[in-house]
C-alpha cells in the first residue's frame, strides 16, 4: 500500500505545479492584454510608485507641481536633459505660470513659492552638475523645463533683493535636477 501512496503524492505534485505555472501564466496574459487595451483607449494610468507628492497651488491652468525634487537616497538626484525629458518636467510655460502667479520669498537655503490658494512649496538650492560630479552654483535653484525645438532650457532661482526668476539656455550635458508637474484633471 505504501507504493500507492508514494505514487499518488508524485501525481499530485505535478499536477499542482502545472496548475499553479498555468494560472500564473494565464494573470500575466490577461494583465497584458488589458494594459494593451487600455493604452489603445488612451486611459491614463500612473505607473509610479506613489512616492512623488504634488501640491495644488491654485493655478489656473491646473498643474499640481511636485512637493519636492526627484530624491536618490535622501538627496536631489541629477540627470542630463536626454533623460529628463522622459519624465513630466514643466514646459516652459507651466514654468512662467509659477513663476508669475506665485509669490516668491527668499531663505537661508532656497525659495519658498506660494501659490494663489495659500499652498507652498520650497525650492532648495541645487546648482548643476558638470563632468567632475561636484555641484556647480550652489547657491541657486536649478531645474529642467521641457521646450520644443533643439535648445535645452533649465528654470533658474537666484537670490537679490527679490527673487531672480529666469529661463536659460543650459547644455544638455550638464546634470540638473527635475520637479515633476501633473495636471489635476488626472
Amino acid at each position: 500500500m505504501m507504493e500507492l501512496t508514494e505514487k499518488s503524492e508524485k501525481y499530485a505534485a505535478g499536477k499542482a505545479n502545472a496548475a499553479i505555472d498555468k494560472a500564473i501564466a494565464q494573470a500575466y496574459a490577461d494583465g497584458y492584454r488589458d494594459g494593451y487595451i487600455d493604452r489603445e483607449k488612451e486611459i491614463p494610468v500612473d505607473l509610479r510608485d506613489n512616492k512623488t507628492e504634488y501640491v495644488d497651488l491654485g493655478l489656473p491652468s491646473g498643474t499640481l507641481w511636485a512637493k519636492d525634487y526627484e530624491r536618490a537616497n535622501g538627496k536631489s538626484h541629477y540627470f542630463p536633459f536626454g533623460q529628463a525629458k522622459n519624465y513630466s518636467i514643466p514646459t516652459i510655460e507651466q514654468w512662467d505660470e509659477l513663476r508669475n502667479q506665485c509669490e516668491w520669498v527668499n531663505n537661508d537655503n532656497g525659495f519658498t513659492c506660494i501659490g494663489i490658494n495659500g499652498n507652498a512649496i520650497f525650492f532648495d538650492f541645487t546648482g548643476y552638475i558638470k563632468v567632475s560630479q561636484q555641484i556647480t552654483d550652489p547657491g541657486t535653484a536649478k531645474f529642467w523645463i521641457y521646450s520644443d525645438g533643439n535648445e535645452c532650457k533649465a528654470a533658474c532661482l537666484s537670490c537679490g533683493s527679490q527673487v531672480a526668476k529666469s529661463t536659460n539656455p543650459f547644455f544638455s550635458g550638464f546634470k540638473l535636477p527635475i520637479r515633476l508637474i501633473r495636471n489635476n484633471n488626472l
